[in-house]
């Protein structure tokens, strides 16, 4: 069987057979399909579109004329004729911008005394969607460069739940550490070595810091029992030699997981709260690592207590309809008002194909105050009409960012009323999340001395925004400080500093885990939250409605 993958007309023939699905065969031949829900055929987020040829689709079997072209998932489509053409939309392949990743960390002034003096370390932050990886000098500190890459377990399962799910079937727990080590981490080592001139076996320390999850599967533990009542993971800790691992570094290497707090509130955290010095602070200081699992810490005069809120992947652009990573051609900053003159920046190529999470923020922000969107996230669709910018999507209301023309996939780039639901209840899990574990500690918003925001989408938000939607508390943006990947400064202090093991092992239990749903508020807050900024108007004395 030959296949022609074809995007932008540049062509790659792959030979295969029917076993394998259109998704597999593009990924062979070097095009990277996004598929968020791992290939299950619920996200379509993996269209394509079949030339002529027999396929079979959700196990019926069709026939597309030469002259024809079909849309089809391509996790759900196998071939079936001896020849296939298929042309893959832009918007269907995942971008990636390394640069701006890599460049989200931000090391604390720190007295270091490596635990290996000589040759070089490894400081690694697994994300769920992003490894960044920092090669650093054990001479002098020094950040000698940093790369990152997309995870690819995302070619597998797209979240946490997912990859947790995916490991009570045999064989996916190794599958999953593979390409976690093999397929990521590994080629992020021959980057960084390649292009410095360090030989990899000089590397003799290595720290990854990731959410609890994720260092089960790096060091090949099952994490299913973090995804059932008491979601208790089977170790804290974690170490192995880097021979062990595969990993293509010095193969006595010491490989140290920066330890987790609980099931959901993971070593990224722990790594957060060492960068941050979250427990030296005076008052009431809360940490908030804005992600698909909006963890948090409060920490008052040294007394420290965490949870963990499902916010979701929708500040990621999951499960909007142009919703996008923060990659090349990427909407990543709106600004507007009553005119609806959208003015837009885009990483990368100027034609955008889709907005990431920082720019639905700011449209939020801006249709609200300018009364284009009401505190319940409907539209005034009269305005929208009467500025042209009206479309209707699915039945939805949607406004017209980027007319056809003018964008990358040839479609018009929309917001509908959907959308804006999807990001209110993700904002609404991370502020009632906060809410609760201030009224736990009998405290409330309007007590916070300091907000500590972690984490690389808290680098690109704009703070004015996101206190407008309700997103984070209304006390100012000078009681703020953003720290960037906290995850990964937290796994690099790990290799400099031989006292900063033991300094993890303490932090980890100082925090009281304060589970949301067991609480008698969470449920009220998040209801009230649900509204733009809040149905409790004292918590947002500054936010005016329009």
């Amino acid at each position: 069987m030959s296949v022609i993958f074809n995007l932008e007309g540049r062509s790659v023939a792959v030979e295969s057979d029917s076993d394998r699905t259109v998704l597999e065969l593009a990924r062979k031949a070097g095009w990277h399909i996004d598929a968020k829900c791992g290939g299950r055929g619920s996200c379509a987020s993996c269209n394509v579109l079949l030339g002529a040829g027999r396929y079979r689709v959700f196990g019926e079997e069709i026939e597309v004329a030469p002259d024809m072209r079909r849309e089809v998932l391509s996790c759900q489509t196998r071939i079936l004729s001896e020849t296939a053409e298929i042309f893959i939309p832009r918007a269907s392949i995942l971008s990636f911008d390394g640069a701006r990743i890599a460049d989200e960390m931000d090391i604390p002034e720190h007295t270091f005394s490596p635990l290996f003096p000589d040759g070089y370390g490894l400081a690694v932050d697994i994300g769920t969607t992003t490894v960044v990886a920092a090669l650093i000098d054990l001479r002098d500190g020094t950040i000698v460069s940093r790369e990152s890459l997309y995870n690819q377990q995302i070619l597998k399962a797209d979240d946490v739940v997912s990859r947790i799910s995916l490991c009570s079937e045999a064989g996916n727990l190794e599958a999953l550490q593979e390409l976690v080590i093999a397929h990521t981490l590994n080629p992020l080592v021959h980057k960084l070595c390649d292009g410095t001139g360090v030989a990899r076996e000089r590397i003799v320390h290595c720290a990854v810091s990731g959410n609890t999850v994720m260092m089960h599967i790096f060091f090949g533990v099952s994490p299913v029992s973090i995804g059932v009542i008491p979601f208790k993971p089977v170790s804290r800790t974690f170490e192995a030699k880097a021979h062990a691992l595969r990993i293509d570094i010095g193969p006595d290497a010491r490989v140290e997981a920066i330890p987790a707090i609980s099931g959901y509130v993971g070593g990224d955290i722990t790594s957060d709260i060492l960068a941050s010095n979250l427990w030296n602070r005076d008052g009431l200081t809360v940490l908030i690592d804005i992600g698909t699992n909006g963890e948090m810490v409060a920490c008052l005069d040294g007394q420290m207590s965490a949870c963990a809120t499902a916010a979701g992947p929708a500040f990621e652009g999951a499960g909007l309809l142009h919703g996008t990573r923060a990659a090349s051609r990427a909407i990543d900053t709106i600004a507007f008002d009553e005119s609806l003159d959208f003015q837009i920046t885009v990483i990368g190529d100027p034609n955008p194909m889709g907005l990431c999470g920082s720019a639905i923020i700011d449209f939020i922000a801006c249709g609200f105050r300018c009364g284009l969107i009401n505190m319940l996230g409907r539209y005034d669709v009269e305005l929208l009409k009467s500025r042209s910018c009206h479309e209707t999507v699915a039945g939805m209301h949607a406004c017209v960012l980027v007319q056809a023309e003018d964008s990358a996939t040839g479609e018009t780039i929309t917001v509908t009323e959907y959308d804006i639901a999807e990001i209110l209840k993700a904002k609404a899990a991370i502020y009632s999340g906060l809410k609760t574990l201030l009224a736990e500690l009998g405290k409330t918003v309007r007590d916070i001395d300091r907000v500590i925001l972690a984490g690389g989408f808290a680098k690109h938000i704009n703070l004015e925004n996101a206190i407008c939607i309700g997103l984070l508390p209304d006390i100012g943006t000078g009681k703020y400080e953003v720290i960037g990947n906290g995850s990964l400064a937290g796994a690099s202090l790990a290799v400099l500093d031989r006292s900063a093991a033991q300094t993890y092992l303490e932090i980890i239990e100082r925090p009281q885990i304060v589970t949301l749903n067991k609480t008698a508020t969470f449920t009220n807050y998040f209801q009230e939250a649900l509204a733009i900024p809040n149905l409790d108007e004292d918590d947002f004395p500054s936010i005016v409605k329009p």
